[in-house]
């Protein structure tokens, strides 16, 4: 069986297939045409002895790290030869090769066959979705996490789950600590300190937020060797609120961050480290905190703070604080997400600000 990319020759035997396939809710010419030819959107076929046995159809959502597994259908002659599962298995492999680590699919409730085949490979069920097709039959949508290859270069350190809504910024320091300082213990009294130290006091409608600059105090007061990076054209996270005496608690407190800084020599970078860079840290055993935009994970306009723990060709992989459960806190470590991608997340705001502090070393003797 040879598994490749539909071209414009399918056609015919694609529509066979759908219509054959399905009753309703078929591709029509026009679009399974449109499909073939698009530079986003993968095609995939599988073909036997000169004929089509059946086909997938994933679409990949610009401005997610979401796959969606659009179609499949195989000829009702070459039925229950793995055909599916080899079809699903490639698309995967092509998700990850493009970047994208979650690939979702919808299936019709009563198609028992293949909702058993996706519960075989690892899908899981997101929710019911009612009336979902022409016929009204009732749909349930899947997805599944998918696991490129590991990082070629990692960062030892744990895990620390933040335990407040807002103490990001923290939890990742001490991650850096620990990285740099392996007998340094983390805890919620450290946590909640380097919060104090590093707030900007004021951020949207809740708790300020840490910028780079308190961070990069914190860890100075700690007795870390750092390098701070911040792009902005403006004060960190002033546009996020409206009241004026907020925003003028932001100024001072910014300005007061500044002061400090400069009065430990430390130069801040108005640039954004790009991928080479980000690589190079890693592999002199730095560690790099970064503030991220949450919007393109979750739809929410937030500013959130991970630190990179590893890389390989493809991917860089970050250990991210946050998580909704305990139990899912083994999903948090060497989170892998694309190059490109991290490069369009690093930005916030209207501002479009960059955060970004490196910790070379500990100063510090002792552990």
């Amino acid at each position: 069986m040879l598994l490749r990319q539909a071209i414009s020759n399918d056609l015919s035997q694609l529509i066979n297939i759908e219509n054959n396939a399905f009753s309703g809710d078929k591709i029509n010419a026009r679009q399974m045409k449109r499909f073939i030819n698009s530079p986003l959107d993968c095609l995939l076929v599988a073909e036997i002895d000169g004929t089509l046995a059946g086909y997938a159809l994933v679409l990949f959502h610009r401005g997610t790290r979401l796959a969606r597994l659009y179609s499949i259908a195989v000829a009702s002659e070459f039925r229950g030869q793995n055909i599916a599962f080899e079809l699903v298995t490639h698309c995967e492999k092509i998700v990850v090769e493009r970047g994208f680590i979650t690939l979702r699919l919808e299936v019709r409730n009563d198609n028992i066959a293949a909702k058993n085949l996706y519960v075989k490979m690892g899908y899981k069920v997101l929710k019911t979705l009612v009336h979902y097709y022409d016929d009204l039959a009732d749909g349930v949508r899947m997805h599944k996490r998918l696991d490129p290859p590991g990082p070629s270069k990692v960062i030892k350190m744990p895990l620390y789950v933040q335990t407040t809504p807002f103490t990001c910024g923290a939890a990742c320091l001490m991650m850096a600590i620990n990285a740099v300082k392996p007998n340094y213990r983390p805890s919620r009294v450290d946590e909640l300190s380097i919060w104090r130290e590093a707030t900007t006091i004021f951020m949207t409608s809740g708790h300020g937020g840490c910028s780079v600059h308190g961070l990069a105090l914190a860890a100075i007061n700690r007795g870390l060797q750092i390098r701070v990076y911040s792009q902005s054209s403006s004060i960190p996270f002033i546009d996020s609120v409206r009241d004026k005496n907020k925003k003028a608690v932001i100024t001072l407190v910014h300005h007061d961050f500044c002061q400090q800084l400069a009065s430990h020599g430390v130069e801040i970078h108005n640039s954004s480290p790009n991928i080479v860079q980000l690589k190079q840290w890693i592999d002199q055993g730095y560690v790099v905190l970064l503030m991220i935009s949450t919007y393109r994970f979750n739809g929410e306009k937030g500013p959130h703070w991970v630190v990179l723990s590893g890389y390989n060709e493809q991917f860089m992989f970050i250990h991210d604080p946050f998580v909704v459960a305990q139990k899912d806190a083994i999903n948090a470590a060497y989170v892998p997400i694309s190059q490109a991608e991290l490069t369009k997340v690093m930005q916030y705001g209207k501002q479009k600000l960059v955060s970004c502090l490196v910790v070379e070393s500990s100063l510090a003797k002792d552990g």
